[in-house]
Order: structure tokens, then C-alpha cells, then sequence
């Protein structure tokens, strides 16, 4: 058994031959050594270093005090050190003595052998490990009942007293926690502003998916943080693409060169890869890799499908593409049918609208529906087509003009929420749809405002929309 301490021995002889050689012998183990040549020089070497010992070795024949009677003393100075009488002569009367008064746990006579006396010493200071290990656990028995006695006697009253902190504290982590979220949401947003300045249509066209994305995510009961997680997705799913010529970036799929399509297809797996530093961002992540595969199986870089694919990436593969559809295509009614012409065949001559936008919205939604069950999720498609029908969109379009408040720059408080970008009078984005705004930021408004640099009125979600939205 190892030995977990750092021992202290102490050699009393009144032959400083035999002191010398004991030293010699235990001083290679690593032992604490001090070596007395009588009794009393023994007792003051426990006085000088004022610490415990573990072992104590004594000769028995010594002049003026015998071993038995130092062990004696030493006793009742360290009671429970390892103490050995060391003695040249059969004398049992001696033995006997040392037993009776100093109560020595064994005794060794002269001449020795080096190793069994290292082998004995060894184990006496096991056993002295085991007598102090004992004794901590006595007191700590001893306390944890005293303890365990005081917490019985007021247990109810403990008991109380601890749920009221836990609970106080489960609310202060909880508001924390909401806290980090929310700024954590806040930067990515303005990470997405970063993107939407450097490439403004790729950053639009990113704000637009995750805003549609999340809408539809609602739609499936997902809880408050995979909402967040596939807005973020929404947000950043094609930052693999920065960098590409806007000739790719507007090109479709089957309309590309073979290197091309190589390009582009890397950008979901360089998007993931941009956001591995980030553990928390992890689940986003595998929706950015995943939001080109193909319910069928056909899509990459995977070749996932069905229910293997993420319900995000499910979700942000059709958003984007209608979303592409919309932000790209042409917009006189003749460009319109000739590029629908292409997916959807003649079917394309029956697509109908009151204007362009809704030629286009119809063209869409016939495009998602043709592809359903093999590029898309039906169910997503069914949800977002739904959300493309005229009368449904009127009824969203006139819900959400009421949740949009025109603000007085004088009249903005902490915690309203924008519901249209603030931006500079010559239309860069200062401030993006969603920020919560707080002292501070009101007070840059109002110095901005002041110095002309923007102009109002200021949009703001409704509290109503604020509460159903949770943000």
C-alpha cells in the first residue's frame, strides 16, 4: 500500500554510531529524519520542531532515562505515534516495562537486517496512516451527527429556507440566462447587418429566410430556443457564400457550370465550418450543413433524407428557394412565364396574379408543390404555400400593420422593439428589425436625430406582437 503522507521519524541512541546508521538507512525513502543521542534530547526535539511525529524510535538501554521511560513521556506528548524499542539484549523484563508504561506497538532487536527493517518500519507507519485516517473519520462522524442531529431539529424549517433560495436563485439564473440569449440573439443580428453591409442582397435575402423560417417554425409547436436556433440558421445559413461573384450567387442549381456547382456546393459545409468556435452554435451548425439536402435523398453534401434531414433544414431549404424566386426572377409578366416555363412546363401558361408580385408568388408556390416529396418536405411546402395564398397574405399584411407603431423619436422607452430597420438618411441600416432597445441606445437615437443623421418616425412592435412573439 502506498503511503499517503509525509512522515516524521525521530531516532533516540545513545551510540551515535547507531543513530548515524538508522539515519543513513531511511533517509534515501524521503522521510522527515531527526536523530537524538538520550531521552531527554529527545523530548527536546519534539519541543524545537513543535510538530507530530509518526514513529519513534528508541534504544532501551540509555543512562539516566531508560527507552521505556522516554516512550513513556513521548506518549503523552504525541499518543499517537508509531513507538518501537530498539534493544542489543534478551531482556524481557525491559520489553515488559516498555510495554506497561510506554506502550510500544513492537520491538526490534540489535544487530538488525537493513531491508527487513525498512519492511517493518513500512508497515508501522501503514498502521500509524490507518490510526490517524481513523481518527478523521471518527471526527468527521462525529461532526456530520451533530450535523445531521441540528439539521433534524429544524429540518422543516431548513427545508423551507433552502427551497425559497433555490428558487430565488432558479429566478435570477433564469433571468440570466434570458439575458444572454437575448444579447446573444442581438449580436448575431448584428452579425447579419456586418454581412448585409458587405453584400446587401445575400444579407437581405438571408434576413428574409429566417424571418419566413421562424414563422413556419412556429407552425410546428418547436419551443422558444430551436426557434432561435433555426432563425440564427436563417440568418447565417449561406455565409459560405460570401466572396462568390454575384453571377453564381443569382444563378440556379442546374444553370451552372460544373465548376460552378462545385463552388457553391461547398458553402453549406464552409458555413458549419465558420461556426464550429462557437459550441453553442453547434445545432445551427448542422442545419446550415444539411439545408441543401433533398427529401428524396438527392441533395448534399450528405445525400440525407426524409426525417434524417434536420426540421430546420427542411424548413430553411424551401424558404430560400421561394425566397430566391422572388428576390431574382424577372419581373414582367413574360420573364415570368418563360422562367416557369422551366420548372413547371406548359402548366407555366395558367399561373395568375392581379400584378407581377403575385405572377411570381403563384409561380412559386407551383414550383414548390411540382417538387414536394422529392426535393422538399411536403409538409413545409403545404405550410409555406399556404402562407402564399392572396387572402391569407392580406389577413397577415393587415395583422402585422397593426403590430407596427410609428414612434416619436421624444416618445421611445426601454424594452420597445423595432418592427422596421432604422436607418441613415442616405439608407445605410443602423439599427435592424428586432433590436430591443435599451437607455443607452435611445440616447444615441436622440443624438443622432438631433444632428440629422436619421430621420423618423421610429417603428416599434405592439406589445401585443411583442408578448406573442416573446420577444
Amino acid at each position: 500500500m502506498a503511503l499517503k503522507y509525509k512522515h516524521r521519524l525521530l531516532f533516540v541512541d545513545d551510540e551515535e554510531s547507531i543513530a548515524k546508521a538508522l539515519n543513513r538507512i531511511f533517509r534515501k525513502e524521503g522521510y522527515e529524519i531527526y536523530t537524538a543521542l538520550s531521552g531527554q534530547e529527545g523530548l527536546e526535539v519534539f519541543k524545537k520542531v513543535g510538530k507530530p511525529f509518526s514513529l519513534i524510535i528508541s534504544d532501551q538501554r540509555m543512562p539516566q532515562m531508560t527507552g521505556a521511560q522516554f516512550l513513556e513521556k513521548a506518549k503523552q506528548i504525541f499518543p499517537e505515534a508509531i513507538r518501537i524499542i530498539l534493544t542489543g539484549y534478551s531482556d524481557m523484563d525491559a520489553i515488559v516495562d516498555a510495554i506497561n508504561k510506554g506502550q510500544i506497538h513492537r520491538y526490534l532487536t540489535k544487530p538488525w537486517d537493513d531491508d527487513d527493517l525498512l519492511i517493518q518500519i513500512r508497515q508501522a507507519l501503514e498502521q500509524y496512516e490507518l490510526i490517524v485516517e481513523n481518527k478523521r473519520l471518527v471526527v468527521l462522524t462525529r461532526r456530520k451527527n451533530i450535523e445531521l442531529r441540528e439539521l433534524n431539529e429544524h429540518l422543516e424549517e431548513k427545508v423551507a429556507e433552502r427551497s425559497r433560495e433555490i428558487i430565488e436563485k432558479n429566478k435570477k439564473l433564469e433571468g440570466i440566462n434570458k439575458k444572454l440569449e437575448k444579447s446573444f440573439l442581438n449580436t448575431i443580428r448584428l452579425l447579419s447587418s456586418l454581412i448585409e453591409s458587405l453584400n446587401p442582397k445575400l444579407g437581405e435575402h438571408m434576413r428574409q429566410v429566417a424571418a419566413i423560417a421562424r414563422e413556419i417554425a412556429e407552425e410546428y409547436g418547436l419551443d422558444k430556443r430551436e426557434l432561435d436556433q433555426i432563425e440564427i440558421a436563417g440568418m447565417l445559413h449561406d455565409i459560405g457564400l460570401l466572396g462568390l461573384s454575384e453571377g453564381i450567387l443569382e444563378k440556379d442549381e442546374d444553370d451552372m457550370s460544373e465548376k460552378e456547382f462545385q463552388i457553391f456546393s461547398q458553402h453549406s459545409a464552409i458555413g458549419q465550418i465558420c461556426l464550429q468556435p462557437i459550441e453553442s452554435l453547434d445545432r445551427v451548425g448542422a442545419i446550415i450543413l444539411s439545408h441543401h439536402e433533398h427529401y428524396d435523398g438527392s441533395g448534399f453534401p450528405g445525400g440525407l433524407k426524409g426525417e434524417e434531414i434536420p426540421i430546420g433544414a427542411r424548413i430553411i431549404g424551401v424558404v430560400a428557394d421561394y425566397c430566391k424566386i422572388v428576390e431574382t426572377w424577372p419581373t414582367d409578366v413574360k420573364g415570368i412565364i418563360a422562367k416557369a416555363r422551366k420548372y413547371i412546363g406548359p402548366s407555366a401558361n395558367n399561373i395568375s396574379g392581379t400584378d407581377t408580385k403575385n405572377l411570381i408568388n403563384d409561380a412559386a408556390k407551383r414550383i414548390l408543390l411540382v417538387n414536394a416529396t422529392q426535393k422538399y418536405d411536403p409538409d413545409v411546402v403545404v405550410k409555406l404555400v399556404k402562407r402564399l395564398e392572396p387572402d391569407e397574405t392580406e389577413r397577415e399584411k393587415q395583422q402585422k400593420e397593426k403590430e407596427v407603431l410609428p414612434i416619436r423619436f421624444d416618445d421611445l422607452k426601454e424594452g420597445m422593439v423595432l418592427a422596421k430597420s432604422l436607418c441613415i438618411t442616405d439608407g445605410r441600416p443602423l439599427l435592424f428589425i428586432g433590436t430591443a432597445l435599451n437607455k443607452a441606445l435611445i440616447s444615441t437615437i436622440h443624438r443622432l436625430w438631433k444632428e440629422k443623421v436619421i430621420e423618423g418616425p421610429v417603428y416599434v412592435k405592439s406589445p401585443a406582437a411583442k408578448e406573442r412573439n416573446g420577444k
